[in-house]
């Protein structure tokens, strides 16, 4: 297998001591009561978790009591785009690294070590990067996947898409392609993972699709035919089709758009909503560890999943809770602080 090499890469891989969450510890400072929760996560005891500290230490934190049990993994971390962002005159976060590719690779392959071992065996992990580091990231990913970790390796595993998210925005290029989309990168930890493309389809309507032909049943009900190696195959107006890996429907956030809490880089509440309904169950665990403006813990409450949401940011931390707070249902979570030991 072909692999990625940056200056440092032996580093990449966290020590034993950090793995097992020696380096840290995880102190709460303030507890939210449940407001009208969710009845099936009600009754569990259990308490969602919004932790602010640096990801590493946040996550070998988390691995003595939640190594492979995470159901669903979604990170949308900085792209090294050389900027700082923030919010009114606040640091959101910075994404500067003075053009040092083999700084970034290295953080980043320290943060993915750590998120295959929090993975369960069932679970799957969602990438979202753009163009200037996703072809790094996928080799990084596919020497993870595919190495014997904890005595065996992810059989049946790994890549299984890259996700293009096309969306219309301002901003035209004069000597090139204009660039409108990001990837998501879709990896899994084994071959049994959850999938459910039937809550996420589209309807395939009465529209002509392909080569598909079009008829009328004896009520006046329109349904499609198409001839595929000698078999005829019938669809009906109301069946789903599976999704496909372009994603063109789902806009990203205008300025004035009433979703926005003002965070920079905020994703849509559309774009977690499709991915946690997809590839997690009701009362499922999601980890997000770049959390920024509180999307992925917000849609998971709403979904009924359990979640562990972190940031370094004080911004991220405020923005997320707030926005947890102001939801009309809740299950309890608490606010910790990640202390190095």
């Amino acid at each position: 297998m072909a692999e990625l090499q940056w200056r440092g890469k032996a580093l990449a891989q966290p020590t034993s001591a950090q793995s097992q969450g020696t380096q840290a510890r995880l102190m709460t400072r303030e507890t939210q009561s449940a407001l009208d929760p969710v009845a099936e996560l009600a009754e569990t005891g259990w308490q969602n978790r919004l932790i602010q500290g640096e990801r590493l230490e946040v996550l070998a934190a988390l691995l003595p009591e939640f190594a492979g049990r995470i159901n669903l993994i979604y990170i949308d971390p900085p792209f090294m785009t050389g900027r700082d962002f923030k919010q009114g005159g606040q640091l959101a976060y910075s994404d500067r690294w003075q053009g040092n590719l083999d700084a970034y690779l290295q953080w980043l392959a320290a943060t993915l070590h750590l998120l295959y071992q929090l993975l369960a065996e069932d679970g799957s992990l969602y990438v979202h990067l753009d163009w200037r580091v996703t072809h790094y990231t996928r080799v990084i990913l596919d020497e993870i996947f595919a190495a014997p970790q904890s005595g065996r390796a992810g059989v049946g595993g790994g890549f299984q898409n890259e996700i293009i998210w096309h969306y219309q925005s301002g901003g035209r290029g004069s000597r090139r392609y204009a660039r409108k989309h990001d990837t998501i990168l879709f990896y899994t930890k084994s071959a049994h993972y959850c999938f459910h493309s039937e809550r996420i389809g589209e309807r395939r309507g009465e529209h002509k699709r392909n080569h598909m032909r079009r008829h009328l049943d004896e009520q006046g009900q329109i349904f499609w035919s198409i001839r595929t190696h000698g078999r005829i195959y019938t669809y009906s107006s109301d069946s789903l089709m599976t999704p496909s890996d372009v994603w063109s429907d789902i806009s990203h956030l205008h300025q004035r758009d009433p979703e926005r809490n003002g965070y920079a880089t905020q994703k849509p509440a559309a774009l977690l909503e499709r991915i946690l309904l997809a590839s997690s169950e009701p009362e499922h665990l999601v980890l997000d560890c770049f959390c920024g403006s509180g999307v992925t813990p917000a849609v998971a409450e709403r979904l009924g999943r359990r979640w562990i949401a972190s940031d370094q940011g004080d911004l991220a931390i405020s923005s997320t809770r707030a926005r947890l707070l102001a939801l009309p249902r809740r299950v309890p979570f608490i606010v910790q602080t990640c202390l190095s030991s």
